[in-house]
């Protein structure tokens, strides 16, 4: 992986499973600075910077806010994925790095690929989000599935459509929420994604 890589707020709450707001909430109680950058006015983590995370969602409750800090200060400063141990007093915290760094970078490289089939074109759909070689709104799908759309007949209605452009609508759409109040999806009322009549194969 790259380490030059950062991901926004929205893009590690797709990866976890946890909340835009939780990530916010650990940047600025937890994560100490180093593991993230601003560019226009936003925040992104950097890839330590999401293994920060993820360790800080698995920790015990109990751990003391100034023990995180000075664990993910250790992690930042070694930028690598050894063990790392913390004494405090009595008690000792030890963090198994490489563990935790493995599986994010398996999480995020699936995350890169399963953006890698999509698209934003302004020749295409009005630079709306689309599957890669269609004319499909990810976000259309994206909806239909939370609305418990069958996956099979998806596919029959669009047989451009694999499983794997299926499982990165709902994570796209995750990482991308669409601003506004979004339209009611016409599913099973014969309109299509970016249509008036219902296309097949589109």
């Amino acid at each position: 992986m790259r380490t030059a890589e950062t991901y926004s707020p929205a893009e590690i709450s797709a990866v976890t499973g946890a909340s835009v707001r939780a990530v916010y909430k650990a940047m600025g109680e937890r994560l100490p600075r180093g593991l993230s950058v601003q560019r226009d006015h936003q925040h992104y983590l950097t890839r330590w910077g999401a293994v920060c995370f993820v360790i800080d969602r698995e920790m015990p409750k109990d751990v003391p806010v100034a023990v995180r800090r000075q664990l993910y200060t250790t992690i930042l400063q070694r930028q690598s994925s050894a063990r790392v141990q913390h004494d405090r007093g009595i008690l000792s915290y030890v963090v198994d790095v490489k563990a935790v760094a493995d599986r994010v970078d398996g999480d995020l490289a699936r995350y890169r690929d399963a953006m890698d089939l999509i698209v934003e074109d302004e020749t295409i759909q009005g630079g709306a989000a689309t599957f890669r070689g269609t004319r499909i709104l990810v976000h259309y799908i994206a909806d239909l599935l939370a609305q418990g759309a069958d996956e099979a007949e998806l596919r029959e209605d669009y047989p451009r459509l694999t499983p794997a452009m299926l499982a990165a609508a709902s994570v796209y759409a995750r990482a991308h929420p669409r601003r506004g109040r979004p339209k009611a999806p016409a599913w099973r009322k014969g309109l299509a994604a970016g249509g008036t009549g219902k296309q097949r194969g589109a």
